[in-house]
């Protein structure tokens, strides 16, 4: 078995050689590189912050495998802040504490996401 670092260091010289900035990596992949039978999550959690080191983002996928972004993508990216995208009210609860986390919480959940994908089909 190879380490988390010996694993990050071989999917970054993979990632780095397709010269593309964003890509799809597949657990076996992944098992492959690290010579493993199974992969564990403390393992994937350390390879994830080890590939940080070469400037790669490392995220696992509802629909299997790992997404792969070059964090220097993400530079011109447009902000997002809480300013622009919490309305006042929501900000004056954050502030006093009185916050309405179900709220929140339904909104933030992926589920809403697939739903508003099922009405656009």
């Amino acid at each position: 078995m190879r380490t988390a670092q010996q694993t990050a260091t071989l999917l970054a010289i993979i990632l780095n050689r397709s010269g593309q900035t964003r890509a799809r990596v597949s657990g076996k992949t992944i098992k492959v590189l690290g010579a493993r039978k199974h992969l564990r999550r403390a393992f994937v959690a350390e390879l994830t912050d080890t590939l940080a080191e070469y400037s790669w983002t490392l995220s696992e996928l509802d629909s299997g495998g790992y997404a792969a972004i070059r964090a220097k993508a993400l530079e011109a990216a447009k902000p997002v802040t809480a300013k622009r995208w919490l309305t006042d009210d929501e900000r004056r609860g954050l502030r006093r504490g009185r916050a309405v986390w179900s709220a929140f919480e339904k909104e933030a959940s992926p589920e809403l996401e697939r739903l508003d994908e099922d009405e656009d089909a």
